[in-house]
C-alpha cells in the first residue's frame, strides 16, 4: 500500500501550489484578524481556562517559573506548560491587558500556521489540488477559526497535531532514524500542550513505525522504540520538575483530579448536564494552601468513590459524553454551552452546520483514499483517541479540534475525486 505522494521534488511541489496556499493563508490570517478585534476581544465576561494561561503566561515572563496564579498558592501544574510557554513572550512585550488582545492575535497568527499546515498535509496524502481544497476549508471553517479568538491550547493542539501527521506519513514514506525520532518529538509537543494526547503514542506513533513494510520487523521494532524515546525526552524535564516538586506523584498535570471530580457528580450524571463538566462540582476538597498534587489526590479519590456509588449509570453517561463530543446529543444546547469558553452561539452554530456538511463527504474520501491504496488510519486515530478520551473525561465539542485537521483533509480528497469525475 502507498502511504502518501511523494512530494521530496520540487517540481511536484509546483510554483503554483506555493502561490496558491500563500494567497489561502493571507486570507486565512484576514478573517482571524477581523474576528479577534470586531467580536473576541469583547468576549469578557466570564472566567475560563484562557484566564488561567493568560496570567500564567504573565508571571513567566515576570520571573515566577509556574508558580500558582493569584488565586492559589505554591507551585503549578493545572495544566501542561506548552501553550502558557508560546504566550510568555508577547506577555513579556505588552503584559495582559483586559481584552487579552496580544495573546489572542498571537493565536491568530498561530492559526493561520494550521491552515498552512494542512494545505502541507492534504499536499502530502492526495497531491497538490488535495491540499489547497483542505487549506481553503481549514480558511473558512468556523471550528477552525473559532479556537484563533481565545487564549487557550486548542489553536496550540490544532497546529502541532498537523505536525505529528505530516512527520508520520513521512516516516511512512521514509522509514529512517531522523523521521522516527521526528515523529516522537512531535507526539511529546503534544503531550506538554494536551496531557491526555499521550494516547497517540500507542495508538499513532507505534503503529506508524510498525507499519514500515519496506524494513525488516527488528528495524521496524527499533524505529518504534526510538520514536518512543524521543517522546520521552522531550517531556522529560517537565516530568522531572513535577515529580521533584509536589508532594504527590505528578506527572504531566495536577487537572486529572478536578476534571473527573467535575464530570462524575449528580450534576453530570442526571439531568440537562449529563456528560458534561461542573465546575461547583470540581471544587469539593480544595484546601486553601495546599499542594496541588494532593488536592488532585483527594479530588481523584471523591471521583472514584461516586463512580463507585453509580455504576449502573456510567455507561449511559459515557455514551452521551462520546455523544456531546461528535455533536450527536444536545447539539444546539452544546453550542449555546460553548459562550462560557468564549465561543459566540452564532460562530458555534455556523460551525455545526459545516461540520455536518463536511463529515459525509470525509467518509467519501476515506473510501477514495482506501480504493487508491493510500493509508487512511493515521488521520483517523484522532478520532478514536478523542473519543476515548470523551467516555472517560467528558465531552465538549472543543476537545474535537485535533481531529478538525482530519476532517478537513478527508474532505478535500472527496471534492477533488468528485472533479475529477466531472472532469472526465
Amino acid at each position: 500500500m502507498d502511504p502518501a505522494i511523494d512530494v521530496s521534488d520540487d517540481a511536484t511541489v509546483g510554483r503554483r501550489f506555493r502561490i496558491l496556499l500563500a494567497a489561502v493563508c493571507l486570507a486565512a490570517l484576514g478573517i482571524r484578524l477581523a474576528y479577534v478585534l470586531v467580536v473576541t476581544r469583547h468576549e469578557n465576561g466570564h472566567t475560563y481556562d484562557a484566564l488561567y494561561y493568560s496570567l500564567q503566561s504573565y508571571l513567566i515572563s515576570l520571573g515566577h517559573f509556574f508558580e500558582a496564579p493569584p488565586f492559589a498558592v505554591g507551585p503549578d501544574a493545572a495544566h501542561p506548560p506548552l501553550t502558557a510557554l508560546v504566550l510568555t513572550p508577547v506577555s513579556y512585550l505588552f503584559g495582559v491587558p483586559a481584552d487579552a488582545l496580544p495573546q489572542r492575535l498571537t493565536m491568530a497568527a498561530l492559526g493561520t500556521v494550521v491552515v498552512f499546515l494542512v494545505g502541507l498535509l492534504g499536499r502530502r496524502i492526495a497531491g497538490a489540488r488535495v491540499g489547497i481544497v483542505a487549506a481553503g476549508l481549514a480558511a473558512v471553517y468556523p471550528n477552525f477559526w473559532i479556537p484563533n479568538g481565545i487564549v487557550m491550547s486548542e489553536t496550540l493542539s490544532m497546529l502541532v497535531m498537523a505536525v505529528i501527521l505530516l512527520a508520520v506519513y513521512r516516516l511512512l514514506c521514509a522509514p529512517t532514524w531522523a523521521n522516527a525520532a521526528l515523529a516522537g518529538v512531535a507526539c511529546g509537543v503534544e503531550i506538554l500542550v494536551r496531557a491526555e494526547l499521550v494516547l497517540l503514542v500507542p495508538f499513532l506513533l507505534v503503529p506508524a513505525a510498525l507499519a514500515c513494510r519496506p524494513v525488516r520487523l527488528p528495524v521496524r521494532l527499533a524505529l518504534a522504540a526510538l520514536a518512543v524515546a524521543a517522546a520521552l525526552l522531550t517531556v522529560g524535564p517537565w516530568l522531572g520538575r513535577n515529580l521533584a516538586t509536589f508532594h504527590d506523584a505528578t506527572y504531566i498535570s495536577t487537572g486529572d483530579g478536578p476534571v473527573l471530580l467535575g464530570a462524575n457528580c449528580p450534576t453530570t450524571y442526571f439531568g440537562p448536564g449529563i456528560g458534561l463538566w461542573s465546575l461547583p462540582c470540581s471544587r469539593h476538597g480544595i484546601v486553601p494552601g495546599s499542594d496541588q498534587s494532593v488536592t488532585s489526590s483527594r479530588q481523584l479519590h471523591a471521583a472514584e468513590h461516586y463512580i463507585t456509588k453509580h455504576e449502573s449509570r456510567l455507561p449511559l453517561v459515557a455514551a452521551v459524553r462520546v455523544a456531546r463530543l461528535w455533536d450527536l446529543y444536545a447539539p444546539v444546547q452544546m453550542a449555546r454551552l460553548d459562550v462560557n469558553e468564549g465561543r459566540p452561539v452564532a460562530a458555534s452554530i455556523a460551525g455545526l452546520v459545516i461540520y455536518y456538511a463536511l463529515l459525509p463527504v470525509a467518509l467519501v474520501g476515506v473510501v477514495v483514499l482506501r480504493r487508491r491504496q493510500r493509508w487512511q488510519w493515521p488521520l483517523l486515530v484522532p478520532a478514536g483517541v478523542l473519543t476515548l478520551v470523551a467516555a472517560v473525561d467528558y465531552g465538549i465539542v472543543r476537545f474535537r479540534a485535533p481531529f478538525e485537521l482530519s476532517l478537513v483533509v478527508l474532505a478535500a480528497v472527496a471534492v477533488d475525486a468528485g472533479w475529477r469525475r466531472l472532469v472526465r
